[in-house]
């Protein structure tokens, strides 16, 4: 399958009853004056305290004035906002690559579906932004409680339309995106991540002063080592093409380092700005993969003393 197929990726509503972006545990966040977890999905304005009355619901004691006072104290919210779950997918056209299972952009696109369909479950605003083969080279879908953007999401996942040739690296979106985001958004940045460049961090940096930031890196095998079966042919949809011989030793072992410089790099980002990372693979059950790594970034509030929650499928 070349395409991504719209069928799909509606199905893929069915099996999400795993994936949960809700995590009770509330952690501070840095984005200032906020405490939840990257994963709530609602925040709750503070607004004051008031001495407990029988029938109030128990999770919202404040332990601290309770203990200071001697008898139980409520927190009272003024409101209940809604969060936007905002999904950047990579649709560049190196995304077409796959030698084991599927291509990359096949599984992108399911991610994207089932995150989608995860914040649709648990009535969160949802957005998408794209970079790459689309018009312009970028698209924001703005965040909304309504199906029709995720529609709208799966629709553009499914374009087979040539729009935009040339590569778009992820560092010119984030400057857009970082503007577009509301604040206290939770954004989902899935791609490859093979080109980092070095003004790369900076932009995650901004974007995640004002939203929390998980990265769900997609890699084929080949992405990391070749096989040694000989010339292998690279087609970039039939236009450009790249030989490369997996036999030569000195090659292969030269491609294995530029693997290994990347992801060290990759890492470095996140921990030092303190990401969520999910590395998730072509050849294996995207639906439970990414599951149990949201699931473990839920558990640790997206840190882990101190450092990024790392969720390796």
């Amino acid at each position: 399958m070349i395409y991504p197929d719209f069928k799909e990726l509606l199905q893929l509503g069915y099996m999400t009853g795993k994936l949960n972006l809700a995590s009770r545990r509330p952690v501070l966040s840095i984005v200032s004056g906020d405490h939840r977890s990257p994963f709530r999905g609602k925040g709750l304005e503070f607004e004051e305290v008031r001495e407990y009355v029988h029938g109030d619901d128990v999770r919202n004691i404040d332990w601290r004035v309770t203990a200071r006072t001697g008898r139980p104290h409520l927190k009272l919210f003024a409101e209940e906002r809604e969060r936007s779950i905002l999904i950047c997918t990579d649709v560049n056209h190196m995304m077409r690559f796959g030698t084991r299972g599927t291509f990359k952009s096949i599984q992108a696109a399911r991610i994207t579906a089932l995150l989608g369909w995860a914040a649709s479950r648990e009535h969160n605003r949802i957005g998408g932004s794209f970079f790459g083969n689309v018009e312009n080279g970028m698209l924001f879908i703005d965040p909304a409680r309504s199906r029709r953007s995720l529609w709208r999401m799966l629709k553009q996942l499914c374009d087979r339309n040539d729009h935009f040739a040339e590569p778009v690296l992820l560092e010119d979106h984030l400057r857009y995106l970082s503007k577009a985001v509301p604040p206290g958004a939770l954004v989902f940045i899935i791609s490859d991540f093979m080109v980092l460049t070095d003004s790369l961090k900076k932009r995650l940096s901004d974007l995640h002063r004002r939203s929390d930031v998980v990265l769900v890196s997609v890699n084929d095998p080949a992405d990391q080592y070749l096989q040694p079966v000989g010339p292998l042919i690279f087609s970039d949809d039939g236009n450009k093409k790249l030989v490369v011989d997996t036999a030569d030793k000195l090659g292969s072992k030269a491609y294995q380092q530029l693997w290994g410089r990347n992801r060290a790099t990759l890492q470095n980002i996140v921990n030092t700005i303190g990401l969520g990372y999910i590395a998730l693979s072509t050849d294996r059950d995207i639906t439970s993969d990414l599951a149990s790594g949201v699931k473990q970034l839920g558990r640790k509030g997206g840190r882990s003393n101190g450092r990024p929650a790392i969720a390796n499928a």
